[in-house]
C-alpha cells in the first residue's frame, strides 16, 4: 500500500511543478484580474461584441462598463487628434501666409506674373485664417492645461460666447462662420500632416 502511494506521489509532483511553473511564467509580470471601478470586486472583465467587433468591457458582477475599445471610424479620427502644444505648427501657417502675400506683391508690381495675383491673395486670406484659428487653439489648449481642466468646456464656453455675439451682433455673424470654416481647415491640415509624419 505504501509502495502505490509513493509512486503516485512521484507521479503527481513533476506534473504540479510544470503546472505551477507554467502558470507562474503565464501571468508573471500581469494581473489576470482587475478591480471593478464600481462594486470593487476582483473580476475578469466580459467583452461584449457587436457582429463580432469587440465594443466594451463590462464588470460580470455589477455590469459597470470597465473599458470602451474605439470602432474603425473613431481609430481613423483619432489619428486627427491634433492638440499638440506647439506654436511650430502657427509659425509654419505664418510662414505659408507671408509668402503668399510676397506673391501677391511680386505679381502685383509686375515682378511676377499677374496670373498669380488673384490666387496668391486668395491663399493669403485663407492662411491667415488658419494660422489665427490655430493661434486660438493653441491658446485655450494651453489654457485648459495650465488649470488642469478639460478643454471640452472651454470649447463649449467659446462657441456659446460667438453664437450669442452673432445673434446680438450680425455683423459678427460672417467673420465668425469664416473662423469656424478655418478652424475645420486648420484640423484636417494639421490632422493630415500628422498622418503623414506617423508613417
Amino acid at each position: 500500500m505504501s509502495s502505490q502511494s509513493s509512486l503516485s506521489d512521484r507521479f503527481k509532483r513533476p506534473s504540479q511543478s510544470i503546472q505551477t511553473r507554467s502558470n507562474h511564467s503565464m501571468f508573471n509580470g500581469h494581473h489576470a484580474t482587475v478591480d471593478c471601478p464600481e462594486c470593487h470586486r476582483i473580476m475578469v472583465p466580459r467583452v461584449i461584441t457587436y457582429y463580432g467587433q469587440p465594443t466594451k468591457s463590462i464588470c460580470p458582477f455589477c455590469g459597470a462598463t470597465f473599458a470602451k475599445y474605439p470602432s474603425g471610424l473613431e481609430r481613423l479620427l483619432a489619428r486627427f487628434q491634433t492638440r499638440v502644444l506647439t506654436f511650430a505648427i502657427f509659425k509654419g501657417f505664418v510662414l505659408v501666409a507671408i509668402l503668399f502675400g510676397l506673391t501677391f506683391l511680386g505679381s502685383s508690381n509686375g515682378i511676377l506674373p499677374e496670373s498669380l495675383s488673384e490666387f496668391s491673395l486668395f491663399m493669403t486670406v485663407v492662411f491667415t485664417a488658419v494660422a489665427l484659428a490655430e493661434f486660438i487653439f493653441q491658446c485655450v489648449e494651453k489654457m485648459a492645461t495650465r488649470f488642469s481642466h478639460e478643454s471640452n468646456y472651454y470649447w463649449a464656453l467659446l462657441v456659446l460666447v460667438a453664437w450669442a455675439s452673432a445673434s446680438l451682433n450680425r455683423d459678427l455673424t460672417l467673420p465668425i462662420i469664416i473662423l469656424s470654416f478655418a478652424m475645420i481647415l486648420r484640423g484636417i491640415l494639421v490632422g493630415l500632416a500628422q498622418v503623414i509624419r506617423k508613417n
